[in-house]
């Protein structure tokens, strides 16, 4: 049975949705945090923060699948249990690079239904008008884990006297906490929900129908495999998933190594530095958000704001990157990265919003493959990250191949964008081969 919370339902699960984002995200920290003290060897290192990718791709796409079929709430809520077990195990396999990566992967196998799990919830939860907000909202955990990890875990660490077995103990609690709130309060779909009140629950599923929108119940409809796979329209998606992702990772991962090897910072006497960044991301975020959906209720067309938003996601935090090498001081350096995040997390009101845009009823499995490609680049971006700095310890070399991969997904993404239903729409499959009509004024496509 699930209880009320003293606010509007959907809010309390956008709530509950962004702390599991943020505790998923905290474990993924640090790990960069804890490494450096048990694994010197920057290649070693490589080694150990790609592995959760090993098994964070595995997961992906079967998590879009089995939440329309045994409900999200249980997918996510069981994902959340495995991530947890073996973000903790860390602590006894320390000792063993072979063991080490079996535990990450292992980890990344449960992190890997979380994003699916939270789009599937966002299509069933959130009205159309109010999307770009609580999407914005639940994505905002990524930031405020990160941040808690960077301020919190160093302080443990070194309170502790280097103890950095103390930090996965404290955060898998974390999780155990989290879990009580959200089996009572949270239901895999609004009409599910005993306590939800019916104008909201009519308010979220008039839109729902409205726009062709909302996940499929028990899975009764076919999977369109075929769309998902060879539409142009979803790979442009893909594209810009994937370079954003090399960038989000390199920074996620080294982003600790970067600031104590290279600017000379103790993460121990300065946290802030660190999380400073992800600070101005998680303010980002919010503000493009409103952003977003001031500019839509204004009238101007999805896609539009779409492509503007990833825009600003991709090119400014690439230029913030390439000038990185030509920053001698580090609040400069610290200035540079807090840019690049407060403007790069715009592209999640870009390619990350447009996955539910074009596929509302499978946003899950969109999600899933999407990310399945966008774990590539979090393999590839910390095994090519660790080799640079062993072989010419060059920083500019590492943030120039972050900074130009970013730039080819948002160019792909201005001009290869739609806002079509993709499964509704065969039209929307022209890819990047745009009619000019697309922008004319008397077309509304705001929905």
């Amino acid at each position: 049975m699930a209880w009320s919370l003293p606010t509007e339902t959907r809010y309390g699960v956008a709530l509950l949705l962004c702390i599991a984002n943020a505790i998923c995200y905290a474990d993924r920290t640090n790990i960069g945090i804890a490494a450096p003290l048990f694994l010197p060897d920057p290649a070693d290192r490589g080694i150990v923060l790609s592995a959760f990718f090993y098994g964070y791709i595995l997961t992906q796409i079967p998590a879009g699948h089995l939440a329309s079929r045994i409900g999200v709430k249980s997918v996510l809520g069981v994902g959340v249990v495995v991530f947890t077990v073996f973000d903790c195990s860390t602590i006894f396999a320390s000792r063993s690079i072979g063991l080490l990566v079996v535990v990450r992967a292992c980890m990344g196998c449960g992190e890997g239904v979380v994003m699916p799990s939270l789009h599937r919830f966002a299509a069933a939860w959130f009205p159309s008008q109010e999307r770009s907000t609580l999407v914005a909202v639940i994505s905002s955990g990524t930031d405020l884990g990160t941040i808690f990890a960077l301020l919190f875990s160093p302080w443990i660490i070194r309170v502790t006297g280097g103890n950095w077995r103390v930090v996965f103990v404290f955060f898998g609690a974390l999780s155990a906490l989290w879990l009580f709130p959200y089996v009572r309060y949270v239901t895999s779909m609004p009409e599910d929900h005993d306590r939800i009140s019916a104008e909201e629950q009519a308010l979220i599923t008039s839109t729902r129908r409205s726009n062709h929108s909302g996940p499929r119940r028990g899975g009764t409809n076919p999977v369109l495999w075929r769309t998902l796979l060879t539409n142009r329209s979803l790979w442009v998606i893909y594209a810009a998933h994937f370079a954003f992702n090399y960038s989000w990772y390199v920074l996620l991962g080294w982003l600790p190594t970067y600031i104590h090897d290279h600017l000379g910072l103790d993460l121990s006497q300065h946290p802030l530095a660190a999380a400073l960044p992800y600070i101005c991301g998680y303010v980002g975020l919010l503000v493009w958000g409103r952003v977003s959906d001031r500019l839509l209720a204004r009238g101007i067309r999805i896609v539009h704001v779409r492509r503007g938003m990833n825009s600003i996601g991709s090119f400014v935090p690439a230029l913030c990157l390439y000038l990185l090498r030509y920053a001698q001081k580090p609040g400069v350096a610290i200035g540079l990265l807090s840019c690049a995040l407060f403007t790069g997390r715009a592209c999640t009101l870009g390619f990350w919003v447009n996955m539910i845009d074009v596929g509302p009823d499978y946003a899950g499995e969109i999600m899933g493959l999407s990310n399945t490609i966008g774990t590539i680049p979090g393999i590839a971006g910390n095994l090519i990250t660790g080799y640079i700095l062993k072989h010419t310890q060059s920083w500019t070399i590492v943030f120039s191949v972050a900074a130009l991969t970013s730039v080819s997904g948002g160019i792909v993404f201005a001009f290869g964008s739609t806002d079509r239903n993709v499964f509704e729409d065969p039209s929307s499959s022209d890819g990047i081969v745009l009619s000019l009509d697309e922008f004319h004024p008397s077309q509304d496509r705001t929905r």
